[in-house]
């Protein structure tokens, strides 16, 4: 072989290190949705609901036409237990939940993506705008199978 198909064999193979390195590290893409809903029940939604751990990109719809939302959320060592709530508020205590992450203030019609890297475990995730999280804006999600 001479010296060039060398280089070019190696120049090759360099980029093929270099491709598959990328595409390993793209981040596990979930789309959650923020609704008023169609008979005014809001609600939460994320797709898909199970997702690798490592680095996830969340694309975060607020769908609502007027209402302001959040995406929150954190990671449940007991996903059973109640979160922290102020009735007099109407708000999860932000400041008792360990980890707490998210995006808050979606004005109506916003579309906002950001990227977090999770652990393997079982995470809620909510809205905090005042009654949202008792009105039903929640729902949970798993990083990694069987957790």
């Amino acid at each position: 072989m001479s010296q060039w198909t060398l280089s070019l064999f190696a120049g090759a193979a360099i980029s093929l290190v270099s491709i598959s390195s990328v595409l390993a590290s793209e981040p596990a893409k979930v789309l959650v949705k923020l609704s008023d809903g169609s008979n005014g029940h809001m609600s939460l939604t994320l797709s898909p609901s199970t997702i690798p751990p490592g680095p996830v990109e969340f694309t975060v719809k607020n769908e609502s036409r007027s209402t302001v939302h959040e995406f929150m959320f954190a990671r449940r060592a007991n996903p059973d237990a109640a979160l922290p709530y102020d009735t007099k508020t109407q708000q999860v205590e932000e400041d008792a939940i360990k980890g707490l992450q998210g995006i808050e203030d979606l004005r109506p019609r916003e579309t906002v993506t950001a990227e977090f890297t999770l652990a393997k475990g079982r995470y809620i995730v909510f809205c905090n705008e005042p009654g949202h999280y008792r009105d039903g804006m929640r729902t949970e999600f798993v990083v990694g199978a069987g957790q």
